[in-house]
């Protein structure tokens, strides 16, 4: 072998040797921590063109209310307990520190079944968009566990599902995931 052909061969393998090491990487190198802090769902649209929102005479769907925004939605019963109240407290804090994002923000109560939430609770949640469903079959598209109380899903400005909270949900870890996609979303 010529001193020209072994040059040649040292620039192919050190040029194709990052190429196949990447590969490798792919196929068998798999990290053992993630960034975000919610459950990261298989994205399929929410469902929210199904859903009409209350008080609003406008003939919208609630997909059209809040198209092109992200959304915070819960599925809660009307008469909110202690645990429902601390889910809307904390999808209106997270949207408050967005700061100039906090238009981007918008929050959904999807109430389950009859009855009529507590005046001085909305009062509390400004902005609020309220749907209502009395057969979960409408809700097909959420991964509702038997506890269809016990997640925050966050919804994507094309509508679909990105990622759910649940009780155990630290919030500095939602209000870090949410930041981050404000940030580097060119949507919503």
């Amino acid at each position: 072998m010529t001193k020209a052909q072994r040059t040649l061969t040292l620039l192919f393998i050190i040029g194709t040797l990052p190429v196949i090491a990447s590969y490798g990487l792919y196929l068998w190198w798999k990290p053992l921590s993630q960034t975000n802090h919610g459950e990261l769902l298989e994205t399929h649209p929410a469902g929210l063109q199904e859903l009409w929102p209350e008080g609003a005479n406008s003939g919208k769907t609630l997909g059209e209310v809040v198209r092109k925004k992200w959304v915070f939605l819960t599925v809660q019963s009307a008469n909110c307990d202690a645990r429902c109240q601390q889910k809307l407290y904390l999808m209106r804090q997270i949207r408050t520190a967005q700061n100039e994002n906090m238009e981007r923000v918008e929050r959904v109560w999807v109430i389950l079944g009859e009855g009529q939430p507590d005046p001085q609770l909305l009062k509390l949640h400004p902005g609020l968009h309220l749907t209502r469903v009395t057969d979960l079959t409408k809700l097909s598209q959420l991964p509702l566990s038997t506890d269809s109380g016990a997640f925050i899903f966050l919804i994507d400005p094309l509508g679909n599902l990105v990622l759910r909270y649940d009780d155990r949900s630290e919030p500095k870890g939602i209000l870090k995931d949410l930041g981050r996609l404000l940030r580097f979303s060119g949507l919503g």
